[in-house]
């Protein structure tokens, strides 16, 4: 840019040019510098954020809850669910004629929770989960075997909700010394050979968070599912999809859980009463 501005203005002081053809020669020289100025900012200013904005203050959702979140079909969804679900169908068949007691033939099992060890009969509840034991084996095997345990060091008995994410749900089952969230085992009998002996792989991402009351695991990154998991609260949580494996389903006690548990005051997340599973077991 710099050798064709001094040649132009060469030009104009040693010859004698018309002012047309200068004035052609500095428009080229200043559209040539503005667009290699727009491709240095990565596009022109009026392109950034597609209009986010204008579909926000028209009703249709932050920036988050656009793109491939925005037209969620969540009745199809919740349907797709349904069918998974219905395939324990098959599992309670084989049962009826097996007296086999595989944890992932289990297709229900419970926790009961306690908020701050009190005697009341409304600071404690029965939560009952209905596992898609037929899709997800491992994970709703991994989860039943905690349950049947829940009195031994591996169990579930114990444990507490560690964190309450607004609008999202309640996570708990930190079976560590530590009992925090930080981390979790998994039950020996389904942890994975190629990470360590507290965890196992992912499976099949085949349940939608498009439910209130979902079950789905907590990781800390893929295949590194361990004892840790969430029960979702909002109607819709599209951005667990893809990242936690969702595997059963609260039957019983979800209103409870409304208006207790996801109620209680928390400071940074972590909820100041203690929410505690007093016990749990296989149905």
């Amino acid at each position: 840019l710099l050798y064709t501005y001094l040649v132009l203005s060469s030009l104009t002081m040693n010859h004698a040019v018309s002012n047309q053809s200068l004035r052609q020669g500095l428009n080229l020289l200043r559209s040539t510098a503005i667009n290699q100025q727009t491709r240095s900012m990565g596009g022109t200013r009026g392109a950034r954020g597609h209009g986010w904005f204008k579909k926000y203050r028209a009703g249709l959702g932050g920036r988050h809850l656009q793109g491939r979140h925005h037209n969620r079909d969540r009745q199809k969804l919740a349907s797709i669910n349904d069918e998974v679900f219905a395939l324990n169908r098959s599992l309670l068949d084989t049962a009826s004629t097996s007296s086999d007691t595989n944890t992932t033939a289990t297709t229900s099992a419970y926790i009961d929770l306690e908020i701050d060890g009190g005697d009341d009969d409304t600071n404690r509840q029965r939560i009952v989960i209905e596992l898609a034991s037929a899709a997800l084996p491992n994970t709703c095997g991994n989860f039943a075997a905690l349950c049947r345990d829940g009195s031994s060091s591996l169990g579930y008995e114990s444990t507490k909700v560690f964190k309450i994410v607004k609008d999202t749900g309640l996570c708990l089952g930190d079976n560590t010394p530590n009992n925090n969230g930080d981390g979790g085992r998994c039950h020996p009998d389904f942890a994975s050979e190629s990470h360590n002996p507290y965890s196992f792989n992912h499976e099949s991402l085949v349940l939608s968070h498009s439910q209130k009351g979902m079950v789905t695991m907590l990781s800390s990154g893929l295949d590194k599912n361990d004892s840790r998991f969430m029960i979702t609260m909002a109607d819709d949580c599209p951005q667990l999809d893809g990242k936690y494996v969702a595997f059963g389903r609260v039957k019983e006690g979800l209103e409870w859980l409304e208006n207790t548990a996801f109620n209680t005051f928390t400071k940074r997340g972590m909820p100041i009463t203690k929410i505690e599973v007093v016990s749990s077991g296989l149905l």
